[in-house]
């Protein structure tokens, strides 16, 4: 099946939206809130698991502690898991946290598609079946969870032409799953490469975009949207380039990226001028075991070390924590239900 571009996506987009009334750069927390599996394995209907959400509390304290509300991407195995639902609902509902979808296609209904790596990205399946997983993610999330949710993120990044409609008729006023400055083609998804770091709307006042914050750090920074993709474009000449300190590509996330990385990061994007710093990582990283990213109790202390850090810095360079709610709050939305 051919890949569907996601750039269209951005070429329908319609402007920026004003959102000065968020007075200055702001900083969200968006957590891909998915089952646990095997990144190594091929993909499968139903070898996974959800025992890491005893694991969340944790987060959620340290959260708490900071004074900031988390938005946790539920995907459909997890909306499915009665302790889950229970726990993140309670946050939604207390103020803590929110709650958005995340669609993982091969786990969720109506299974009509081979299992592949190219179905794995929702911007690959026919229109309509996007369309009704989505949808049967949504009403799952509003039946057991009893929230609405407000934002969504394709898994695996996978978003495509018609994701931006299929919110809309869902009122969903947020998307999130454009990964800035990544190129995911040559596995059949999306490139990004060259996507805006700021919001942006996708439909005019109802569907908002509010890509994963990502920089370029190094002398070649200015230039880093060519040179990064189209002449380094393999693992090996990027590590060079990083060694160099000529380019590097930094991503706001504590998986894989160092904590004085992060904080150069966050540096570089209040340089540019990244209204909203989207920070962002997969809730299995919470326990040891089910990600490359956290396999040890040791690596998962490191892991909390690096939020600590990154909100205090945050906190010394004046960026306040935003929702998913005060962003649509800031910006000019209109309901079409």
């Amino acid at each position: 099946m051919m890949k569907r571009s996601s750039v269209t996506m951005l070429h329908n987009s319609v402007g920026a939206p004003d959102l000065s009334a968020l007075g200055g750069p702001r900083f969200i927390i968006t957590v891909d809130t998915e089952e646990e599996f095997d990144w190594s394995a091929p993909f499968s209907r139903d070898q996974h698991g959800t025992t890491h959400v005893a694991a969340i509390p944790r987060f959620q304290s340290l959260c708490d502690e900071f004074e900031v509300q988390p938005c946790y991407l539920v995907d459909y195995p997890i909306s499915q898991d009665d302790n889950a639902a229970e726990l993140l609902s309670g946050y939604a509902h207390n103020g803590r946290a929110e709650i958005g979808i995340q669609l993982h296609p091969w786990v969720n209904p109506p299974f009509k598609e081979a299992i592949t790596v190219n179905n794995s990205f929702a911007c690959n399946l026919p229109a309509e079946l996007e369309r009704e997983k989505l949808t049967k993610l949504y009403l799952a999330i509003v039946d057991h969870m009893g929230v609405r949710p407000d934002a969504y993120r394709a898994g695996r990044y996978g978003a495509g032409p018609s994701t931006p409609s299929i919110l809309a008729d869902l009122d969903i006023a947020i998307d999130s799953s454009v990964r800035s400055r990544f190129d995911y083609s040559a596995q059949g998804g999306p490139d990004y490469s060259e996507h805006p770091t700021n919001p942006y709307w996708l439909v005019q006042n109802q569907v908002l975009e509010l890509p994963l914050t990502t920089v370029f750090a190094g002398s070649l920074r200015g230039a880093g949207d060519v040179i990064f993709g189209r002449w380094f474009a393999s693992d090996t000449a990027r590590s060079m380039l990083a060694r160099s300190t000529m380019l590097e590509r930094i991503a706001l996330t504590p998986e894989g990226i160092p904590v004085n990385k992060a904080i150069e990061g966050i540096d570089l994007a209040l340089d540019e001028g990244v209204q909203i710093l989207n920070i962002s990582f997969h809730s299995p990283s919470l326990a040891p075991g089910h990600t490359p990213y956290v396999r040890t109790a040791d690596q998962l202390e490191v892991f909390y070390q690096w939020w600590n850090i990154i909100f205090r810095h945050l906190k010394e360079k004046d960026v306040r924590p935003t929702t998913i709610a005060e962003i649509k709050s800031a910006s000019c939305f209109h309901s079409i239900t």
